[in-house]
């Protein structure tokens, strides 16, 4: 994201930075929101709606053409990264129960670093062919959202 920033936009570093912080502090938000949230709705419902804002943010990052859309980057990617976290672990345990958690969260650790290093990779090998990272954050976007569709789809 600050390559972008840097390379694409021409920010400075201390501007990209900025735009970092805010998605962190955002993401501490979403946290503290979960808080609020937690019992009240469709667990899978809001993991699916965070998905979607993984997706929205990134494209926002993506064709961003000024601060505006990279705060809102900042904000939608953050609350979400902070909001599913808490949820998919609450996910997990509702779907297949305390007998089975260690073996599920064991596999999904697997799956979680896969997307880790899979999405800088894909991005930044999709950004030294192209010569940008448009079409390397829109791919990641386009994950991000058919991840927000198998959550509406996920059953017990």
């Amino acid at each position: 994201a600050i390559n972008h920033m840097k390379k694409s936009l021409d920010f400075s570093l201390t501007d990209a930075s900025l735009i970092i912080m805010a998605m962190t502090i955002s993401q501490i938000v979403g946290v503290m929101m979960g808080w609020i949230i937690g019992d009240r709705y469709t667990k899978r419902f809001v993991a699916a709606a965070c998905m979607f804002g993984h997706c929205f943010g990134m494209l926002l990052l993506t064709y961003a053409d000024g601060w505006l859309m990279l705060y809102l980057f900042a904000v939608f990617h953050g609350v979400a990264w902070g909001l599913r976290g808490p949820f998919m672990q609450a996910i997990r345990a509702d779907y297949f129960g305390r007998s089975s958690i260690g073996k599920i969260m064991g596999f999904s650790s697997m799956i979680v670093v896969v997307g880790q290093i899979g999405g800088p990779l894909i991005a930044g090998y999709l950004g030294d062919v192209t010569g940008n990272y448009t079409l390397g954050f829109t791919v990641l976007a386009a994950l991000a959202g058919s991840g927000s569709i198998l959550l509406l789809m996920a059953n017990r």
